[in-house]
């Protein structure tokens, strides 16, 4: 009997110090997580593009990437089916390592793909070559499409990419180069980060104090809340304020799918 309460006192002590060390190491990793959050007020655009081009062309994201082949998820698939209905002209911007390009050229469009990672772009060419697709690509960043205007069927920007451009004037500026190269009345699919709640809400104790640091250099000036660092650098939208910027780009919102984080806009 003696022993069998050491035993049970040691092996209750061992589960105690266990869950404290995990709670302690919990309370170090979310201080360690908070350092990161403030890349958003320290850095501007051209250091976030830095940093996101760079982890998205890394060699390790480039090879992740190349083993995904003829592959949409559940919601790409049926607006892809609902909205590109003919054989046509289309911009895959964002393109990757080419997982929606080499499905939707064997599928009948004439696809033209682009990314500004020159390492996505050079496995996306030879993994079309390998499969005999004539698709055409072009290493270009988001803001300097390099295309004729009424060029384009079809759009499609995926993998929440819109999310990643910053701040809101260049996303405008993106919007207005996909609405010039689309041609009257073409389809453009397009998903995005969605912030908690939809609509807006009051703001963090972090965003706002990012509100503050931002009137005063050498913060960055051009924050806006729903900026944040969650893995990458991200814009979380609200409803409202996505729905602004397709409107101020001149698209009209056809289909609105909130909730999967994906819109379909179209050029009148």
């Amino acid at each position: 009997m003696r022993w069998m309460s050491v035993r049970y006192f040691i092996g209750y002590g061992l589960v105690l110090l266990s869950r404290i060390s995990k709670a302690v190491l919990a309370k170090a990793f979310e201080a360690a997580a908070l350092a990161e959050k403030f890349s958003v007020i320290i850095w501007t655009a051209p250091e976030i593009d830095r940093y996101a081009k760079g982890d998205w062309d890394h060699r390790s994201t480039v090879q992740t990437y190349s083993q995904l082949d003829q592959w949409l998820d559940e919601t790409e698939k049926s607006l892809v089916e609902k909205y590109f209905t003919k054989r046509g002209e289309l911009l895959n911007v964002a393109c990757g390592a080419g997982r929606e390009a080499l499905l939707l050229a064997r599928q009948g469009l004439r696809v033209t793909a682009t990314d500004w990672g020159p390492g996505m772009i050079t496995e996306a060419q030879r993994r079309a070559r390998e499969a005999g697709l004539p698709i055409r690509f072009a290493v270009a960043d988001m803001f300097s499409l390099p295309y004729r205007e009424q060029t384009f069927d079809y759009l499609l920007l995926t993998n929440i990419s819109y999310s990643y451009l910053f701040p809101r004037w260049r996303r405008i500026r993106f919007l207005r180069q996909a609405h010039s190269v689309q041609k009257p009345g073409s389809i453009f699919i397009i998903s995005f980060a969605r912030a908690r709640g939809g609509s807006k809400a009051r703001l963090g104790l972090l965003e706002t104090l990012f509100m503050k640091l931002s009137r005063w250099p050498p913060f960055n000036r051009e924050y806006e809340p729903g900026d944040q660092f969650s893995g990458s650098l991200t814009h979380f939208f609200h409803s409202e304020d996505l729905a602004q910027e397709f409107q101020e780009a001149q698209f009209l919102i056809k289909d609105w799918l909130w909730d999967k984080g994906y819109a379909v806009l179209v050029k009148l």
